[in-house]
This record gives C-alpha cells, structure tokens and sequence, in this order.
C-alpha cells in the first residue's frame, strides 16, 4: 500500500509542479524520465518511461525499464496496469486534492528551485528554462528519491487516446 501512496502522491507533486506560478499558462506536460531510487545503504534502483499530463485532470506514467507498468490518473482514480504480473490494481481516492492549495504552500527558493510540502515529505523542484528539469524527496522509508526529466515539452497537443486502456480480460484487478 505504500508504493501505491508514493506513486500517487508522485503523481500530485508532478502536478503541483506543472501548475506553479511560472507555469500558470502550462496546459501539457510531456518527457521522458529517469527515476533514481537510493536507500540507506546506498544501493540503488532506476526506472525509466515516460509522462503524459494534460489538464484538466489527464496523467499517463509509463514506466519501460527494468519493468514494463503504466499508471493512470483522473479525478478519483489511479489505475496501475503491470503486465508482468498481468495485473491491475485501481485505487478511489477519498477526495480530490486542492490543486489551488497546495500550489499555494509551493515557495520559489531561488531562481530555479522550488519546494512543496505534501503529506509530511517536502519535494524540491528544480527549473530549466521555465521547464521543469528535477522533482527530489525524500521518502517515509527514507530512500533517496530522484526524477530527472528529458526532452520536455510544454503545451504541445496530447492525443485523449494516450490516456485510455484497456484492462486485459486474464489480467486480476484489485481494487482499493
């Protein structure tokens, strides 16, 4: 349950961090990332993919390296689609968060940093050119949290079908 947290709260910070004050006019976010994951003793986990957002309420997180999974996001839902496991865990959210307010807790720290604080973990966004470049925290379990973002564009049009799935019929789902 607590990797489903972080993955959520993830996909909120992200989000956050689109929709701050140098990114008011932002209505599309599109990169590749690499997801750097340091525990305690300083070993080492690395995830790669891609993120789609697109507002009003619109996420697609598609992990492709070391494991294939792509996680979903609208309004109240989160869908995680893992092949490998050929299942899908769908998880209802209780409420939908206050984009508004938690932009409002976001302080500028510098030129290109940012921090924003959600559930008790403070997140620290760093900026490139108006684009977002870095998302760091660190974790209730206390690894090390790192997403650096790549070829980033920015209100670029995003296809709807990017965002809809299909649940494969032999696949479980849990539901949460």
């Amino acid at each position: 349950m607590s990797k489903i947290k972080n993955i959520i709260v993830f996909l909120f910070i992200s989000h956050i961090a689109l929709l701050a004050s140098d990114f008011k006019n932002l209505k599309t976010f599109e990169a590749s990332f690499v997801q750097t994951i340091t525990n305690s003793s300083g070993n080492e986990a690395k995830y790669k993919g891609s993120i789609y957002i697109k507002e009003p309420n619109k996420i697609k997180w598609q992990y492709k390296d070391p494991i294939k999974k792509s996680v979903y996001m609208k309004k109240y839902t989160v869908t995680i689609i893992e092949p490998e496991l050929e299942q899908v865990i769908i998880t209802k959210l209780d409420k939908e968060i206050n984009i508004l307010n938690l932009l409002k807790n976001s302080k500028k720290i510098s030129n290109n940093i940012y921090t924003s604080d959600f559930n008790n973990i403070q997140y620290r966004l760093t900026l490139k050119n108006k684009k977002l470049q870095q998302i760091s925290y660190q974790d209730e379990l206390e690894n090390n949290v790192v997403i650096s973002f790549k070829n980033v564009k920015q209100n670029q049009k995003i296809n709807n079908k990017i965002f809809k799935f299909t649940i494969p019929l032999e696949f479980d789902v849990i539901k949460k």
